[in-house]
């Protein structure tokens, strides 16, 4: 692999951000986590008074509220990021009327993908760097935090991220929608993968439901290098199934661009 697609991807995708995105994006962006943090604390200090129950400590293992839910939130804001913009790379490209002159030229599919997660990745670990400083004040700590396991578990939500907007972006273009399609994704997300409650106060199929999306997992393993200091191999078990589940999305996802690029394709020119 020669790389030059991702590394033109990355460039172009940079100078784009930065001349027609300036910080009006960023800062949106980084008050919708801290709304998400703010709605926490008011929720604990006001509607619970501080106190939580026997059984959340029972299914998170923990009594950090506040932890986990700014680490929930910051999940979820990572998630979004990346699935949204790389999911929408190439309908973005065909609203721009580039869509065709792109699949003429021998662009390999996933270093263009990787270019985009690649620098979605660090624009949006700037923004969760910024995010986690204004959380600590709110209750935020990192002292059990295991960084090895962490960095692992990080990597690991990359992919697992990466595996979904693909499948997401093949969902986009054969519809021409990017509004409901995403939409319909992230609140599902945020309702089904432990965002802000742990899943196992939903009906057991709603349960299920959520175990399908990596977000789930991801969400848990970090809580888990974080918050309790888990190491390697007390997540084997998470990670294992994180993996096998983000190849099938990504798997998925390649092979329904195969059929969706052809309709795509045929629409243009119908």
């Amino acid at each position: 692999m020669e790389w030059r697609i991702l590394k033109a991807t990355f460039k172009r995708n940079l100078i784009i951000n930065l001349r027609a995105y300036p910080k009006d994006f960023f800062i949106g962006n980084l008050l919708t986590g801290v709304y998400t943090v703010i709605s926490a604390l008011f929720m604990y200090k006001m509607l619970f008074d501080g106190n939580i129950t026997e059984e959340f400590i029972q299914y998170t293992s923990t009594g950090d509220y506040m932890g986990y839910i700014i680490l929930g939130s910051l999940t979820y804001l990572f998630a979004v990021r990346t699935c949204l913009n790389v999911s929408r790379s190439l309908i973005t490209e065909l609203r721009e009327g580039t869509l065709e002159s792109l699949m003429i030229a021998p662009f390999k599919r996933i270093e263009y993908f990787l270019g985009n997660m690649l620098h979605q990745t660090l624009a949006t670990s700037f923004e969760i760097m910024v995010s986690v400083i204004i959380a600590i004040p709110f209750g935020l700590t990192f002292k059990n935090m295991n960084f090895i396991s962490f960095l692992l578990v990080f990597i690991i939500a990359l992919f697992g991220f990466f595996s979904l907007s693909l499948v997401l972006a093949a969902l986009m273009l054969y519809t021409r929608d990017t509004y409901i399609s995403q939409n319909t994704l992230f609140v599902g997300m945020l309702l089904l993968c432990g965002i802000t409650f742990p899943i196992d106060y939903l009906p057991y199929p709603l349960r299920i439901l959520g175990e399908l999306i990596p977000v789930t997992e991801i969400s848990n393993l970090i809580r888990g290098a974080t918050l309790l200091g888990q190491g390697i191999e007390e997540q084997i078990p998470r990670i294992i199934y994180v993996v096998l589940l983000s190849l099938f999305y990504l798997l998925i996802g390649f092979k329904s661009f195969k059929y969706v690029e052809k309709i795509a394709l045929e629409k243009i020119q119908g």
